[in-house]
């Protein structure tokens, strides 16, 4: 389940990968058809929708699927009343398979990972965004970032410093660069940035960040299920800031890097970290996506989690995403393609047993 490009066509400029998910799905006999929300008729139980023959688009008339895929693109077309009403059936549909329902906002993911002990170590400390919490914040932390609870790809984030002189400096994160403003007093840069919402901003605290070739970095991470029903590391890759940006979203100045390049240069002198590193890695596994599936009372099966690393070594969980992007890397892409069919077989096998 998608959206539409300006031809009415499944992805826009996911289509290629689309693609790429037909040629995986052929592989173990799957068929894969793309569908919008409003070509679903419900009394008839049927779908208008497109499939990839290898060559073109071609669009038919499908039976209901077993398992559907929510890949709609965009929170704005997600939170139609009409969309969400289709997705509320399908999820009662004891006849249909739906996962990762729904994007995920990032206050909702603090709190659930926030319950436990074992999962709140790995969060760096959140709350919502007012002039009380604002100066509680900048005055405990020497940085702090302002970030829009339903963002995503680092738009609109704002950074918070604190100056040698008791002052604050703060930049919103942009393609163009980074224009530093200064403000003399918490209640000073509260004003001046009253103009976020308090409902749907949070402050989160800062983490001074390991850096690769004097830039900071983070590591992009995806968990998945695979052919067991188990949560599995896709892969792990690295995204660099540009110089003087404190974002790494290649959109903003990033650029993508090797985990293992970067990791090892940064830690290369004490295998122990580089060890540590890995183990927290595998902790997260093991702990954070069943929690946040089971706190959230969602179906998940695909997460991406961006984590910084401190320069001890420790990490950090910033984002989580339940509608991540593709990763350039082809090994990783490879990767997540064979486990989503697998876990496609999984599921239907599994669902078919129990009935």
């Amino acid at each position: 389940m998608t959206t539409a490009n300006k031809k009415g066509l499944p992805g826009g400029e996911k289509s290629r990968l689309f693609k790429e998910m037909v040629d995986y799905g052929k592989k173990q006999n799957i068929f894969i058809y793309f569908f919008f929300a409003r070509d679903v008729e419900w009394r008839k139980r049927r779908i208008g929708g497109f499939v990839w023959t290898g060559r073109q688009w071609r669009r038919g008339l499908f039976p209901f699927p077993d398992i559907i895929y929510n890949r709609i693109r965009f929170r704005n077309i997600e939170s139609q009343s009409q969309v969400k009403q289709l997705l509320r059936q399908f999820e009662r549909d004891p006849s249909i398979y739906l996962f990762n329902s729904r994007f995920l906002n990032k206050w909702e993911v603090y709190k659930a990972l926030r319950i436990r002990k074992s999962t709140a170590k790995w969060l760096p400390e959140t709350v919502r965004f007012n002039h009380k919490s604002l100066t509680t914040m900048v005055k405990k932390y020497p940085a702090v970032f302002l970030k829009y609870s339903y963002g995503s790809l680092g738009k609109g984030i704002v950074k918070v410093k604190r100056l040698s002189n008791g002052q604050f400096a703060y930049a919103v994160a942009k393609k163009g660069g980074t224009n530093w403003k200064k403000c003399s007093s918490p209640d000073s840069l509260y004003r001046q940035l009253k103009y976020l919402s308090e409902n749907a901003y949070l402050v989160q605290r800062g983490i001074d960040l390991a850096r690769y070739k004097g830039q900071i970095f983070d590591i992009r991470t995806q968990f998945q299920k695979n052919g067991a029903g188990e949560w599995v590391l896709t892969g792990v890759a690295v995204r660099v800031a540009g110089k003087n940006r404190f974002v790494t979203h290649i959109p903003n100045g990033g650029r993508a890097a090797s985990y293992n390049d970067v990791i090892s240069e940064v830690f290369g002198s004490t295998s122990l970290t580089r060890r540590q590193v890995d183990e927290q890695l595998e902790e997260i596994r093991l702990l954070v996506p069943g929690v946040l599936e089971k706190e959230l009372r969602l179906s998940l099966a695909v997460l991406s989690l961006d984590i910084g690393v401190d320069k001890n070594g420790r990490m950090w969980i910033i984002e989580i995403n339940s509608k991540p992007a593709s990763f350039d890397e082809n090994d990783i892409r490879t990767t997540h393609w064979q486990n989503l069919m697998d876990y496609f077989l999984y599921v239907n096998e599994n669902r078919t047993r129990g009935r």
